[in-house]
């Protein structure tokens, strides 16, 4: 046989149906009792590895099944891209627990570069490698474009991401931080974002440096001249929603370049655990209308390198709203609000949430010091401050106001340590607060009614 003609015969040996035709196909891999010299189109003639289910140029509709049970070793890569309507997926089969995939140590688990239209579930997923470099960031799953435009439709479900030990390093002048799930917009010549992306149901266990989060380099534009790129692009149709987090090293969720993204009935329970850096459990950055609601957040345990706080009106964002939040021994407080002195930030809306025994540590090693609510740093333009209730046990200071700016405080019930909690906010206004066991406060008045919808806040938490 000549060598053109054998060379024929291995590319119409290897066709499979995806690629001879329009049919979706489904892929099988089992890294126990698979073989990569199998079609891999059939439960009975499995592949045998991440390397090789990765090499398959996959197309809309496809789907990639791992056996449940079953365990591979590596970095699944998967090539092609699928829609809205025609997705991609990951999932598994058979009986048992998820399938998983240990990248030990390598970039991510599960890596979606440059493809879009993709939908992952049901796996367990961790990257445990040697001790990362300085600058070594390692993910469970990690969608990255690079100068590619707009990707659509993104989602991550039901999957389990553990035991991520990358480096602790976060912008700037660092690369973006290590995680379990992350959205990467990069590039420097086409503009690039992401549209349509659902991250839901997951767990995210023992990771660092953020557990779920989105990053972008076009996030320069007026309120924020001073980011990186030539250009903004925002995430759209971004919904963070019902997943569980424990034993995160650094931030719970960040939303970057947000576009009216929802962060929803998460569960975040033990942050900042052996961190660094400043931390926070849940916050956006460089965003507008970003709502923050229905979430859990407890235990930043920071305090004896640099506060771990709740929540966090951070720069250059504008319409953020955090509602409905539980929150509970952060011990750099609630809420701090810090802008840079060169973003634009406004309209944020602090309404509705309950704090217990928050800022358990009020003065760092660094010398900063925290209350309750901080702020601090450059002006955030307009911030509403209502209906919440919080109360402390622990703190010395309730309010700490250090910045040159003041907030609106109305309808607050404020209940401090034994002995009393300090208010030190000469800036903002107080109006209808209810004081307990606080001193040096701006005034007393009468507590309004309930707003019409305590009573699903109160539900939604008695559910949990």
């Amino acid at each position: 046989m000549g060598a053109l003609a054998a060379a024929l015969l291995v590319i119409l040996s290897s066709a499979t149906p995806s690629a001879a035709g329009t049919r979706p196909a489904t892929y099988f891999v089992d890294c126990q009792r698979g073989s990569d010299a199998a079609s891999g189109t059939r439960a009975s003639a499995p592949w045998a590895s991440v390397a090789r289910a990765g090499a398959q140029a996959y197309r809309p509709g496809d789907r990639i099944a791992f056996r449940a049970g079953t365990r591979c070793d590596g970095m699944f890569a998967p090539k092609g891209s699928g829609t809205p309507r025609k997705p991609i997926t990951v999932g598994s089969y058979g009986s048992g627990a998820k399938p998983a995939i240990d990248a030990n140590g390598a970039l991510a688990a599960v890596l979606l570069d440059n493809v879009e239209g993709w939908e992952i579930e049901h796996l367990a997923l961790s990257n445990f490698g040697p001790p990362p470099g300085a600058h070594e960031i390692r993910f469970g799953v990690y969608a990255r474009l690079t100068d590619y435009g707009i990707g659509r439709h993104y989602v991550v479900r039901d999957v389990d991401v553990h035991d991520v030990n990358g480096c602790q390093c976060q912008n700037p002048g660092d690369p973006d931080p290590s995680g379990g799930i992350l959205f990467k917009a990069a590039g420097t010549e086409r503009p690039t974002g992401f549209d349509d992306v659902l991250v839901d149901g997951n767990t995210v266990t023992r990771t660092g440096r953020t557990a779920i989060g989105t990053s972008s380099d076009w996030q320069r534009r007026p309120e924020y001249p001073s980011g990186t790129g030539s250009a903004y692009v925002p995430i759209t149709g971004l919904r963070i929603t019902g997943n569980t987090l424990r034993t995160i090293h650094g931030d719970g969720i960040g939303v970057y370049n947000g576009l009216d993204a929802l962060v929803e009935d998460n569960v975040l329970d033990g942050y900042a655990i052996g961190g660094t850096k400043y931390t926070t459990g849940m916050f956006a950055y460089n965003s507008n209308g970003t709502r923050i609601r229905y979430n859990t957040v407890s235990d930043g345990k920071g305090g004896q390198t640099l506060p771990s706080q709740a929540f966090m009106v951070e720069s250059a964002s504008l319409g953020t709203v955090y509602e409905h939040n539980l929150s509970r021994r952060s011990d750099g407080g609630l809420l701090i609000v810090c802008n840079d002195p060169d973003a634009t930030s406004d309209r944020t809306v602090f309404r509705y949430n309950v704090s217990l025994d928050d800022n358990s540590l009020g003065r760092y090693p660094n010398g900063d010091r925290t209350g309750v609510f901080t702020m601090m740093c450059g002006d955030p333009g307009s911030l509403s401050v209502y209906g919440n209730v919080v109360r402390t046990s622990v703190a010395e200071v309730m309010v700490n106001n250090v910045g040159d700016f003041g907030a609106s405080f109305v309808g607050n019930l404020f209940s401090g340590r034994p002995g009393g909690s300090r208010i030190d906010d000469p800036k903002s206004t107080y109006r209808r607060n209810v004081f307990l066991s606080i001193t040096g406060h701006p005034g007393t008045g009468a507590f309004p009614a309930p707003p019409v919808d305590a009573g699903a806040h109160r539900d939604r938490f008695t559910a949990r």
